[in-house]
């Protein structure tokens, strides 16, 4: 991809943002000479999205002598949401089951959500056709939204065969609204399939990420209004595809996985790849892609992020909680002795940086006879905090002391018992507070691979790792230098085996066998037998190219692990930015016709509608589909736009004759944004 410094054309140009877990990445891009004018990365603010979406707009018109008045649109991609799920973060919501029985209740990971996020079950319903099993008894809702109504910031409502007839789950959704004047996510409005379970999980996610995405999307608003920018704002969706800000605000779970799309479009852009595999090492996780004729691969099943399967329509992507600032800590008892990711956390070496003293603190650790769990941690307040209660006196007493402290404060001084980890671990997830320790960023610090920062931080950390102790009472490692590298080997470790279960996955290769074959692989590295006749390794066979700010300094680990040689392409490191830069708007939708009895057909859309004839029915899906995508295309910011269609037909055979079963019309509508 070519680059210039100063290029002004009299084209349009695209503005691409990419709001990290660790960095905002921003790039102007211009469509007719297919150039990028400027890019930057800017650390990201969690706490005050705003400053680091104005740093890095500020920084790309100014440097780039672009006008705001030249930008025609402003395109985003985010990790925010996908961060949140996989860290289980995101803010508190409540959940209302229509019509949901015991046994639908119990499965899938639903149950385990609903420890942690209060619900309520109603009567009422619909059958596979539409029909009403039992009227809405909606008597205990107000109840409860009186006992949830200061706890929660959204609601999300699952009812039964909702997506065949909508009723009761509109009447709930109106009956909140009124009550409480908080946004309320629809399970209709998500999926038209008819998982109730699944539905549920994707529903109480998406009311869960609301406020994240809304901050986001407020702050890059704000943001192109200071600097005069008009443009469209648009939002990359977990499939790859643009939508306007606007069409995405009430369902922000279309983005999880946006970021990883970002740089699916962008890395197969940048690096001409035609069929391969595309590894974007961020800050916070690692995403794995398949490419299929330079397009990246859905999935069909929908996205499953953090261990949540969820009727999202996104790409096929790999995410392990693993990146540059992942969380590394000791586990005394198990057989690795410490551990890294999933949980982020700021290095050393950054929050040294911001407060001196931090590097003080380090030194006095060492002083002590014996080390602490906790040595070489940290918990400070997030700036931009939610104003949310404490839930215990554990919490009160954790955000007490860092109230008082103001200053980051030692969690081994803090956390001492059990109760008071698990109310920090709350906390963080909460966003009310962060946690700073050594990370493989770090690390890469103290080996002299990364070198924006003082390296002292680093190297004390390490030095109070290293002296912790494992399984069997021995240190963890032999110096500083020895634990950092240990930690980047079972870093890259961590990406290169992500690379080789997303490979496995699209091969149809069952994960448990290919986890037998790495442990023996590691089995036969630990033991390191002199003379041994066995040389085992898995190797992925197609082109990789890997992205991300880390990908320069980790490609060649990656590469002998991996036992290939890796394609870092131009722009690697925002290559996210790009992605959104390069999308289309594009939105799709399933409309099912169902035969409840023999000669009577049912068109399930939002009014389902009843004919008597086949082909009758058939033509009114397909005027609805045409209808109903010309909407919401032009609500998702396309200027000019196709649609394409196709049927799904089912027919079984009974005593030689076919009969109908259901039929789905499939259809795609795609455009430009400008």
């Amino acid at each position: 991809m070519p680059e210039s410094s100063c290029v002004v054309q009299p084209q349009p140009f695209t503005i691409g943002i990419d709001t990290g877990g660790t960095f905002t990445d921003a790039l102007i891009y211009c469509p007719a000479t297919d150039t990028i004018v400027n890019k930057v990365k800017v650390p990201t603010n969690h706490g005050q999205l705003d400053t680091s979406i104005h740093a890095a707009l500020g920084q790309l018109l100014i440097d780039g002598n672009i006008l705001a008045s030249d930008i025609a649109c402003v395109s985003v991609s985010t990790t925010l949401a996908t961060n949140a799920l996989v860290e289980g973060a995101g803010r508190p919501a409540a959940l209302v089951a229509i019509g949901l029985g015991d046994t639908v209740m119990d499965r899938g990971a639903l149950p385990g959500l609903l420890e942690r996020n209060p619900h309520v079950r109603l009567q009422g319903g619909h059958s596979s056709h539409g029909d009403e099993l039992d009227p809405l008894d909606t008597s205990p809702l107000t109840s409860f939204l009186s006992e949830v109504d200061q706890s929660v910031e959204g609601f999300a409502i699952v009812g039964a065969f909702s997506v065949r007839n909508p009723s009761h789950e509109l009447e709930v959704a109106n009956l909140i609204r009124r009550f409480t004047k908080m946004p309320v996510t629809l399970s209709c409005d998500l999926s038209a399939q008819l998982n109730a379970p699944k539905r549920a999980v994707t529903a109480l996610l998406n009311a869960r990420l609301v406020p994240l995405i809304t901050g986001l999307l407020e702050g890059v608003k704000r943001s192109a209004e200071q600097y005069g920018i008009s443009a469209p704002l648009m939002i990359m969706r977990g499939d790859g595809s643009l939508v306007s800000s606007d069409f995405v605000a009430t369902k922000p779970i279309e983005t999880i996985l946006s970021g990883p799309a970002a740089s699916a479009v962008g890395a197969a852009a940048l690096s001409s790849l035609h069929d391969g595999l595309v590894v974007d090492i961020g800050g916070t996780t690692t995403d794995v892609a398949v490419i299929a004729r330079g397009k990246p691969v859905a999935a069909q099943a929908g996205a499953v992020v953090g261990g949540y399967e969820t009727m999202v329509n996104a790409i096929r992507v790999h995410t392990e909680g693993i990146g540059g600032d992942s969380y590394v800590a000791p586990q005394p008892l198990s057989r690795s002795g410490f551990m890294v990711g999933p949980q982020r956390a700021t290095p050393l070496v950054v929050l040294a940086a911001a407060w001196p003293n931090l590097t003080d603190l380090l030194k006095n650790q060492h002083l002590r006879d014996k080390p602490k769990i906790g040595d070489g941690q940290f918990l400070y307040l997030r700036q931009g905090r939610p104003s949310l209660e404490p839930a215990s006196t554990a919490e009160e007493k954790i955000l007490s002391a860092l109230v008082a402290s103001e200053a980051p404060v030692e969690y081994s001084n803090l956390i001492e018992t059990s109760i008071e980890r698990t109310a920090a671990k709350r906390l963080v997830s909460q966003e009310l507070i962060d946690i700073s320790s050594f990370t493989p960023t770090d690390a890469l610090h103290l080996l002299g691979l990364d070198q924006r920062f003082a390296s002292e931080p680093a190297q004390l950390g390490a030095a109070l790792l290293a002296r912790q102790l494992d399984h069997v009472g021995l240190p963890l490692a032999k110096d500083a230098r020895d634990f950092a590298t240990k930690a980047i080997t079972r870093t890259v470790n961590r990406i290169a085996h992500t690379v080789l279960y997303a490979a496995a996955d699209n091969d149809g290769f069952k994960n448990e066998a290919l986890t037998t074959i790495l442990d023996a692989i590691e089995e036969l590295t630990v033991s390191g037998r002199a003379g041994n006749l066995l040389d085992l390794h898995v190797a992925p066979s197609a082109n990789i190219a890997v992205v991300g700010a880390p990908a320069l300094i980790l490609h060649k680990e990656l590469d002998e692990i991996l036992k290939t040689s890796c394609d870092i392409p131009d722009t690697y490191e925002v290559a996210n930015a790009f992605g959104a830069a390069v999308g289309r708007v594009t939105v799709s939708s399933e409309i099912v016709v169902s035969a409840p009895s023999r000669g009577k057909y049912l068109v399930h859309d939002a009014t389902p509608k009843i004919f008597y004839d086949l082909e009758a029915a058939k033509s009114f899906a397909e005027r609805q589909a045409v209808t109903t995508l010309g909407r919401d295309i032009t609500q998702a910011g396309a200027v000019d736009f196709e649609i394409s269609s196709e049927w799904d037909v089912q027919n079984v055979w009974l005593d030689g004759r076919s009969f109908f079963v259901e039929a789905v019309l499939r259809s795609v509508a795609s455009g430009s944004p400008f």
